[in-house]
């Protein structure tokens, strides 16, 4: 659950500030937009981000899973763990190269090297995001996140909804929202 709810949140919601999509994404015709796909939209894209330092933070506004799930002996400290997480903001700072502003990673959305993501819709277009993915990591389950909302070259701002199935916690459903905005110059 860390890696979907730590990285992968604040990867996928600094990435989806540096990118432009098209709706051609699914170059294949397969019904979905692979890694590989969607770094193919990325290189092509003209949209970048202004380089300098980020600031970007994420907010968990619900959480939702069934504590019935768990064994007896974790309820008393699962419980209270999930309900500490709702409101609760995670806000990072992150320098941004010229380089990185100009070409950012696809593999920025999947927030896990470990993790395995196809997109079912990867739209970055005219200040607007819809995206939708499926991620798999071997040891967190697998994840459906759906993330709309709207960006320019200085600020992003984003709702985020995500099912996941297959952690040791069973089920859960979160409702996320992301912000980020160029504070500036890196500092040196």
């Amino acid at each position: 659950m860390t890696k979907f709810l730590g990285a992968g949140l604040l990867a996928s919601a600094f990435a989806l500030a540096a990118c432009g999509g098209a709706p051609d994404a699914d170059a294949d015709g397969d019904g979905t937009i692979s890694q590989k796909e969607a770094e193919a939209v990325l290189a092509n894209s003209d949209l970048t981000i202004k380089p300098g330092e980020w600031e970007n933070t994420v907010e968990f506004v619900d959480i939702e899973f069934d504590a019935s799930q768990l064994p007896a002996e974790a309820r008393g400290m699962i419980g209270p763990m999930i309900d500490a997480m709702r409101g609760q903001k995670n806000t990072t700072k992150s320098c941004v190269t010229e380089e990185q502003a100009k070409e950012p990673a696809a593999e920025m959305f999947s927030g896990s090297d470990a993790a395995d993501c196809e997109y079912e819709k990867f739209e970055f277009a005219g200040g607007s995001i819809d995206m939708a993915m499926s991620c798999t990591d071997p040891t967190s389950g697998t994840a459906k996140i759906i993330n709309k909302g709207t960006y320019d070259e200085d600020s992003y701002a984003m709702a985020m909804d995500i099912s996941m199935e297959g952690s040791e916690m069973g089920a859960m459903k979160i409702k996320a929202k992301s912000e980020g905005k160029r504070l500036g110059e890196c500092a040196k």
